[in-house]
Protein backbone atom coordinates (compact mmCIF):
# COMPACT_ATOMS: atom_id res chain seq x y z
CA UNK A 1 0.00 0.00 0.00
CA UNK A 2 2.90 2.27 0.41
CA UNK A 3 3.72 2.30 -3.08
CA UNK A 4 0.13 2.95 -3.87
CA UNK A 5 0.23 6.00 -1.80
CA UNK A 6 3.55 7.20 -3.70
CA UNK A 7 1.19 6.90 -6.57
CA UNK A 8 -1.75 8.97 -5.36
CA UNK A 9 1.06 11.75 -4.03
CA UNK A 10 1.92 11.99 -7.80
CA UNK A 11 -1.40 11.93 -9.06
CA UNK A 12 -2.00 15.30 -6.44
CA UNK A 13 1.16 16.78 -7.55
CA UNK A 14 0.29 16.50 -11.06
CA UNK A 15 -3.14 17.88 -10.67
CA UNK A 16 -5.35 14.56 -10.33
CA UNK A 17 -7.05 13.48 -6.88
CA UNK A 18 -4.97 11.48 -5.35
CA UNK A 19 -5.53 7.81 -6.22
CA UNK A 20 -2.72 5.53 -6.59
CA UNK A 21 -2.73 1.68 -7.63
CA UNK A 22 -0.72 -1.21 -7.45
CA UNK A 23 -0.79 -4.54 -9.10
CA UNK A 24 1.69 -7.03 -7.32
CA UNK A 25 2.19 -11.12 -7.86
CA UNK A 26 4.23 -12.98 -4.74
CA UNK A 27 6.23 -10.08 -3.59
CA UNK A 28 6.98 -8.58 -7.13
CA UNK A 29 5.64 -4.92 -8.21
CA UNK A 30 4.24 -5.51 -11.50
CA UNK A 31 2.39 -2.42 -12.45
CA UNK A 32 1.45 0.89 -10.62
CA UNK A 33 -0.77 3.57 -11.59
CA UNK A 34 -1.86 7.17 -10.53
CA UNK A 35 -4.88 8.80 -11.59
CA UNK A 36 -4.97 11.27 -14.57
CA UNK A 37 -8.05 10.98 -16.06
CA UNK A 38 -7.95 14.98 -15.29
CA UNK A 39 -5.02 15.94 -16.32
CA UNK A 40 -4.57 13.60 -19.77
CA UNK A 41 -8.08 14.29 -20.65
CA UNK A 42 -9.39 10.40 -21.14
CA UNK A 43 -11.70 9.40 -18.18
CA UNK A 44 -10.68 5.39 -18.49
CA UNK A 45 -7.01 7.07 -16.94
CA UNK A 46 -7.99 5.87 -13.29
CA UNK A 47 -5.01 4.55 -11.39
CA UNK A 48 -6.46 0.89 -11.47
CA UNK A 49 -7.39 0.88 -15.12
CA UNK A 50 -4.13 1.65 -15.74
CA UNK A 51 -2.44 -0.29 -13.08
CA UNK A 52 -4.49 -3.39 -14.40
CA UNK A 53 -3.74 -2.81 -18.79
CA UNK A 54 -0.07 -2.26 -17.49
CA UNK A 55 0.03 -5.70 -15.49
CA UNK A 56 -1.37 -7.10 -18.86
CA UNK A 57 0.81 -6.06 -20.71
CA UNK A 58 3.57 -6.47 -18.59
CA UNK A 59 2.63 -10.45 -17.87
CA UNK A 60 1.74 -10.71 -21.29
CA UNK A 61 -1.36 -12.48 -20.36
CA UNK A 62 -5.06 -11.26 -19.44
CA UNK A 63 -5.36 -13.57 -15.88
CA UNK A 64 -4.44 -11.85 -13.07
CA UNK A 65 -5.58 -14.60 -10.83
CA UNK A 66 -2.50 -14.81 -9.43
CA UNK A 67 -2.24 -11.38 -8.60
CA UNK A 68 -3.10 -8.73 -5.55
CA UNK A 69 -4.37 -4.89 -6.39
CA UNK A 70 -3.50 -2.06 -3.98
CA UNK A 71 -5.80 0.43 -4.22
CA UNK A 72 -6.00 3.63 -2.40
CA UNK A 73 -9.33 4.13 -2.85
CA UNK A 74 -12.42 1.99 -3.29
CA UNK A 75 -12.45 1.17 -6.94
CA UNK A 76 -15.28 2.72 -8.97
CA UNK A 77 -17.21 0.69 -11.20
CA UNK A 78 -15.80 0.87 -14.20
CA UNK A 79 -12.01 0.18 -12.27
CA UNK A 80 -13.88 -2.81 -9.97
CA UNK A 81 -15.00 -4.91 -13.42
CA UNK A 82 -11.57 -4.51 -15.09
CA UNK A 83 -10.28 -6.08 -11.62
CA UNK A 84 -12.97 -8.62 -12.03
CA UNK A 85 -12.51 -9.32 -15.63
CA UNK A 86 -8.76 -9.67 -14.86
CA UNK A 87 -9.05 -12.04 -12.86
CA UNK A 88 -7.25 -10.64 -9.29
CA UNK A 89 -8.26 -12.52 -6.58
CA UNK A 90 -7.19 -10.38 -3.60
CA UNK A 91 -8.01 -6.17 -3.40
CA UNK A 92 -6.60 -3.85 -0.87
CA UNK A 93 -8.27 -0.82 -0.32
CA UNK A 94 -7.08 1.94 1.82
CA UNK A 95 -10.07 4.47 2.35
CA UNK A 96 -13.49 3.50 0.91
CA UNK A 97 -15.75 6.32 -0.03
CA UNK A 98 -17.54 7.58 3.06
CA UNK A 99 -14.17 8.07 4.56
CA UNK A 100 -14.09 11.05 2.75
CA UNK A 101 -17.86 12.33 2.55
CA UNK A 102 -17.41 15.51 1.89
CA UNK A 103 -15.38 15.29 -1.44
CA UNK A 104 -17.29 11.84 -2.69
CA UNK A 105 -20.69 10.92 -3.40
CA UNK A 106 -21.92 8.27 -1.85
CA UNK A 107 -22.38 5.03 -4.14
CA UNK A 108 -25.36 2.64 -3.79
CA UNK A 109 -23.26 -0.26 -5.46
CA UNK A 110 -19.87 -0.62 -3.74
CA UNK A 111 -17.49 -3.27 -5.28
CA UNK A 112 -18.81 -5.81 -2.65
CA UNK A 113 -22.33 -5.75 -4.28
CA UNK A 114 -20.27 -6.18 -7.66
CA UNK A 115 -18.17 -8.92 -6.84
CA UNK A 116 -21.95 -10.49 -5.92
CA UNK A 117 -23.28 -9.54 -8.53
CA UNK A 118 -20.56 -10.98 -11.18
CA UNK A 119 -19.79 -14.11 -9.00
CA UNK A 120 -16.44 -13.32 -9.16
CA UNK A 121 -14.39 -14.82 -5.93
CA UNK A 122 -12.58 -11.99 -4.96
CA UNK A 123 -10.92 -11.27 -1.40
CA UNK A 124 -11.36 -7.39 -0.35
CA UNK A 125 -9.74 -6.17 2.52
CA UNK A 126 -10.21 -2.61 3.82
CA UNK A 127 -8.89 0.39 5.65
CA UNK A 128 -4.76 -0.41 5.33
CA UNK A 129 -3.19 3.05 5.88
CA UNK A 130 -6.43 4.57 5.30
CA UNK A 131 -5.38 8.02 7.51
CA UNK A 132 -2.62 7.90 5.13
CA UNK A 133 -4.69 8.41 2.45
CA UNK A 134 -7.55 10.31 3.66
CA UNK A 135 -4.35 12.69 4.94
CA UNK A 136 -4.10 12.96 1.07
CA UNK A 137 -7.30 14.99 0.51
CA UNK A 138 -6.15 17.61 2.97
CA UNK A 139 -7.09 20.42 0.91
CA UNK A 140 -8.27 18.88 -2.64
CA UNK A 141 -11.29 20.96 -3.70
CA UNK A 142 -13.40 18.54 -6.20
CA UNK A 143 -14.21 20.67 -9.66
Amino acid sequence: MTNALEEAKTAKVGGDLPFGAVVVRGEQIVSKGHAQNNTIGDVTDHAEMLAVRLACKTLRKNDLSDCVIYCTNEPCIMCAAAIFQAGISKVVIGASRSDLPNLLRPRKMMIDDLAGDSSHKVEIIRGVLKDEVVALFDGVVRK
